[in-house]
């Protein structure tokens, strides 16, 4: 242990603790913190346009609501998603292979399941860390990054600040990872690209809180719609390499993708065709289980530490349920070393069960040949049964009440 670690008093005086990436998680963690009585600064490259504009969506599980309860914002986000009452998975030929039951889910775990934009996620946590007047830096890069005896040295925008301890909140492809861990593993292409969006399309009809999902003949698709509000949809299909960030052509992209799709079951093909241009794409990355996600001064959090597939449905929920867990640990414990230490014990196992279940899934989107579809459709009305009771140990554990316990595993 470094006898420079500095200690939670210390911690409370500004600027004390650095949080790079002002996402999702950064945003979260920045909330969490000062809930605490820590002080920190958050520095995020895009501007809180870019933030709130985001297009694509994701579906917070009942565990994810609750962390939010923690930091007063479930009913917000409640208000602001739409309930999601179950998955119901369909074949290329329209045949209901399984529905998986989430109605129960408030009255079992406390809080329901709520798809939301990221953008709309965004925005709510952006406006409570202004509120609770928090310094959000953005169009803010970190450009260089530095352990050293007495704190952490950050460049950003050409000029030098000092911090007592930083957290990379900067994601998957997290910059602070490659400049104080440039010996871990980099993240691994999953043979999978995505993309979606949020669209007004009045003629879809609602789905009853129902997440449709296609396994199509090309790719695989799924959409919700609830009375009233625009359809939420996703796609992604197998491809051997990633594609790049961006798209050079939203409406060759979009004309791919209704290609894809053309002989899809269900609304697929009528919403991609009021979808138009396409401008972009994310390739699935895997990460690696790292060996460490701390330094006596950095923590790696979210899906710097611990990427997990969209398939999961989880990444956003662990990355909130970092940030409670993170502060709880950095009030209770000596100095950030055997903070870091304790939050890495309490949260590595069970992120990794959560990879474990995004991992299956995105697995039986890969099937491609006669065989291994035939395969898919038999075993799937089993398998998806047995995925939903594992997936209820990760949505009854209530962060918001017990930080600092033991998750059950």
């Amino acid at each position: 242990m470094s006898s420079f670690a500095p200690s939670p008093a210390s911690l409370k005086s500004q600027p004390a603790i650095a949080i790079c990436g002002g996402g999702i998680g950064g945003l979260a963690t920045a909330l969490a913190l000062h809930q605490a009585g820590f002080r920190a600064v958050v520095f995020e490259k895009a501007d809180a346009g870019q933030l709130r504009s985001e297009g694509l969506f994701l579906t917070l599980a009942p565990n994810g609501i609750n962390a939010l309860r923690a930091l007063g914002l479930a009913e917000t986000v409640l208000a602001a998603g739409l309930q999601t009452n179950g998955l119901a998975i369909y074949n290329e030929r329209g045949r209901l292979l399984t529905i998986v039951d989430y109605a129960t889910h408030a009255q079992s775990f406390g809080a329901a399941s709520v798809t939301i934009g990221r953008g709309a996620l965004a925005g709510i946590l952006l406006d409570a860390a202004v509120a609770a007047g928090m310094e959000i830096r953005h169009g803010h890069a970190i450009d260089k990054a530095r352990e050293t005896d007495g704190g952490v040295e950050l460049t950003v925008a050409g000029t030098i600040e000092h911090f007592a301890i930083a957290l990379a909140c900067d994601g998957i492809r997290s910059r602070m990872r490659q400049h104080i861990f440039p010996d871990l593993p980099q993240p691994v292409y999953s043979g999978q690209i995505g993309t979606g969006g949020i669209i007004d399309i009045p003629d879809i009809a609602p789905t009853d809180g129902l997440m449709r999902m296609t396994f199509g003949r090309k790719a695989f698709f799924g959409y919700i719609k609830a009375p009233g509000r625009p359809v939420h949809w996703f796609n992604s299909f197998p491809t051997r390499q990633a594609s790049a960030a961006s798209v050079q052509d939203p409406a060759a992209f979009g004309s791919q993708l209704r290609a894809m799709h053309a002989d899809d079951p269900l609304d697929n093909a009528a919403i991609l065709a009021s979808a138009g241009p396409i401008a972009r794409n994310y390739p699935i990355y895997d990460m690696p289980e790292l060996a460490r996600w701390h330094s006596d001064r950095v923590l790696l959090m979210g899906d710097a530490a611990h990427a997990v597939a969209p398939h999961s449905g989880q990444g956003a929920s662990m990355a909130i349920e970092d940030a409670i867990v993170l502060a709880a640990c950095l009030a209770a414990e000596h100095n950030s070393v055997e903070a870091f230490a304790r939050f890495q014990r309490l949260r590595r196992d069970r992120v990794a069960r959560a990879i474990r279940l995004g991992r299956a899934s995105g697995s039986q989107k890969l099937a491609q040949n006669w065989f291994e579809l035939k395969l898919r459709d038999m075993i799937l009305p089993i398998v998806m049964p047995m995925a939903a009771r594992m997936q209820s140990a990760l949505f009854s554990f209530r962060v918001d009440q017990h930080p600092l316990a033991t998750p059950h595993q």
